[in-house]
């Protein structure tokens, strides 16, 4: 099975179902913090009333030296609890997430491999690997899925990443040996009219990332805003098993033109830490 439901996500949507007016926790108290400058980074994504706007949650990570992350949590504002947190080390080109894994960078600082379980943290679920390839330009090419019980040589599904004028188009999963049948295929769209600064990835298959898409360096990222993500899943006779459609509007922008909230409507997206209804963003400048 391809596409699967990141555990962040679904805790995310969880989140949705309760409405608290409960003490916010300092991660997101009062309004979002309006970022100053064009050199930002988004270091927090938070999912909130669309009538009080107030968050009900906090997806955040924390910057040490270098502006690399030492941290990565979901804190519950409705419970006052953390639902998932790790600390991130930095041990020569890897780069460790905990019980979840590791990921080994390049000289650029990039992801190039992912090592991890099936189930974060237990050594007896079976073993994953991700391989990632970038091309010229520095975008994400190729992604490759080791599954250690199938083989750990042969990837057991390659997805390609094609990108159009700085943006994001198209990714699709296609078996890596046999009938190398299409698994999915999603389809991704935007505003021309807007060129958006250092937001976040829109990967919308990649739910291994979702618990580190605000920690990792995955190349170059879309330029203009995002509008719609549709992704198929596909059966082993080509035939479409799922639709998933989502779309994201009504954006928000500070006086430097980063995106501090915006309204998604429809299927939530495995990669993307962002769920139907008002999410805002938190932002750290240099």
């Amino acid at each position: 099975m391809v596409k699967h439901t990141s555990i962040i996500v679904c805790i995310l949507l969880g989140l949705f179902s309760v409405i608290s007016c409960s003490k916010e926790n300092s991660q997101e108290r009062g309004t979002i913090d309006v970022p100053a400058g064009s050199d930002c980074l988004v270091t927090g994504i938070v999912p909130c009333d669309p009538v009080t706007g107030k968050g009900y949650g906090s997806f955040y990570i924390i910057l040490g030296n270098d502006d690399k992350p030492t941290k990565s949590e979901l804190f519950d504002s409705t419970s006052g609890s953390s639902y998932y947190k790790t600390d991130i080390v930095y041990k020569g080109d890897s780069m460790e997430v905990g019980d979840n894994g590791f990921f080994i960078l390049d000289q650029e600082r990039r992801i190039t491999e992912f090592n991890t379980y099936e189930i974060a943290g237990d050594p007896g679920s079976d073993k994953f690997k991700y391989t990632y390839q970038y091309d010229a330009e520095g975008y994400l090419k190729n992604k490759s899925w080791y599954i250690h019980s199938v083989s750990a040589e042969i990837p057991s599904f390659v997805y390609t990443y094609t990108w159009l004028n700085g943006n994001l188009v198209k990714v699709e999963a296609t078996e890596a040996a046999g009938a190398r049948r299409t698994a999915l295929a999603a389809e991704l769209e935007y505003d021309f009219s807007y060129t958006v600064n250092n937001f976040i990835y829109c990967f919308p298959e990649a739910n291994e990332l979702a618990p580190f898409i605000l920690s990792v360096n995955v190349g170059k990222k879309s330029k203009n805003l995002l509008t719609k993500i549709v992704v198929k899943t596909f059966n082993a006779s080509g035939d479409v098993m799922g639709t998933y459609t989502t779309s994201y509007e009504n954006y928000k922008f500070s006086s430097d033109g980063n995106i501090t909230e915006l309204y998604a409507d429809g299927d939530a997206v495995d990669g993307m830490l962002i769920v139907d209804g008002l999410t805002k963003f938190k932002y750290q400048c240099k």
